[in-house]
């Protein structure tokens, strides 16, 4: 096939999709909406997740997973375009039981593991570790104080910043007045990009005691979060941050906080 006639099999496709109302993956650029989502599972294949999937015997999860969340742009000027990943994490019943926000520098790489930095310190019912969703809503630093604070293990703290402001990624988006700082809520902001391996075992036929292991990468889906959606995922991490626990927060792993450039 030649590069005009691939050009135009290209259109026709896309034509074709728009009509019938389907996402062209050409048009559409990964990150575009500002809210990812993606999955994991660690360990249904060894013990039952809480809705009760999985356990002895079965196909599932079979070791940790690593969450790396990319900022390929340079458009958020508050803070020489550093972006604020912030991320909640159900279990798979639906309950939130964890947020943090985690800085990602333009051209920065923020690598976080699932078992050690994102559900190690649920805070719900002792939810159940093994399985569940996990949102991120790409947002400029949201969070703006005259001076440094002392802030929670779910709001990370980017710095000083232009004109001698403090930054940080505040999930709540509520948070700040409560330290005489003002905190903006979510507008989702185009930009992040996030990736997460998965670690699966199969349960070979016929069943022995040796799954087949293997690992795979996928690219976090884009998706479209309502309004409604957006005040529940900022209302619970306020919960989570507030309630005195110590519970909820996940922890941003490794990666710059603040751009160089």
């Amino acid at each position: 096939m030649t590069k005009g006639n691939k050009l135009v099999l290209t259109m026709i496709l896309g034509t074709s999709l728009l009509a019938l109302g389907l996402p062209n993956r050409a048009w559409c650029q990964s990150g575009a909406t500002g809210f990812l989502t993606s999955y994991y599972d660690v360990a249904t294949s060894s013990s039952p997740s809480a809705s009760g999937y999985g356990g002895g015997g079965a196909s599932g999860g079979a070791g940790d997973a690593l969450v790396r969340i990319a900022n390929p742009t340079h458009t958020d000027t508050r803070q020489l375009g550093t972006l604020c990943a912030m991320i909640y994490v159900f279990d798979d019943i639906e309950e939130m039981q964890a947020c943090c926000g985690c800085p990602v520098t333009p051209d920065g790489l923020r690598t976080a593991s699932v078992i050690n930095n994102l559900t190690k310190n649920f805070g719900v019912n002792r939810g159940n570790l093994n399985a569940g969703v996990i949102d991120i809503v790409s947002n400029g630093p949201n969070l703006r104080a005259s001076k440094s604070k002392t802030l929670p293990a779910q709001i990370g703290a980017i710095g000083i910043g232009q004109g001698g402001a403090f930054f940080a990624c505040d999930p709540s988006g509520q948070y700040g007045p409560t330290v005489g700082a003002t905190s903006l809520p979510l507008v989702p902001e185009p930009g992040l990009l996030a990736y997460q391996s998965h670690v699966e075992g199969n349960v070979p036929v016929p069943a022995t005691a040796t799954l087949i292991k293997g690992t795979t990468v996928e690219e976090f889906s884009d998706a479209i979060s309502d309004q409604p959606h957006l005040n529940n995922l900022q209302n619970f991490c306020l919960f989570l941050i507030t309630n005195g626990s110590g519970a909820g927060a996940c922890s941003c792993g490794a990666g710059d906080i603040r751009s160089k450039q």
